[in-house]
């Protein structure tokens, strides 16, 4: 029984660090081809710490469909430059919300 439990355990936390994982590379989750700019690692655990998943999912569980500023579903599309949904609809809105110093200079998210 202790073996179990054990496993069990070992199984849910495997299911929790593969369903959040601390850091997501942005440029391979959007499929960015050719990037100017260094990628964005997404620090997911720290934003986890002062959001609520809802903040920036359409589900409470997370997943991959994103809430823009609008409260809609998040169209991403092609990620190139800043003039895209990413940057515009996403990031930067709650960066301003947040008052993230710098939350809209480049170098605030890639480094």
């Amino acid at each position: 029984m202790k073996k179990l439990v054990v496993a069990l355990s070992v199984f849910a936390f495997a299911a929790i660090a593969f369903a959040n994982p601390p850091t997501i590379d942005l440029s391979k989750a959007f499929n960015v081809k050719s990037p100017t700019k260094k990628a964005v690692i997404f620090q997911h655990a720290t934003h986890q710490k002062n959001n609520q998943c809802t903040d920036c999912h359409m589900d409470a569980k997370g997943g991959k469909d994103l809430k823009a500023a609008n409260g809609q579903k998040l169209n991403v599309g092609e990620v190139k430059g800043t003039s895209n949904a990413l940057h515009k609809d996403f990031c930067w809105p709650c960066h301003e919300k947040k008052q993230v110093k710098n939350g809209k200079t480049c170098t605030t998210c890639h480094k």
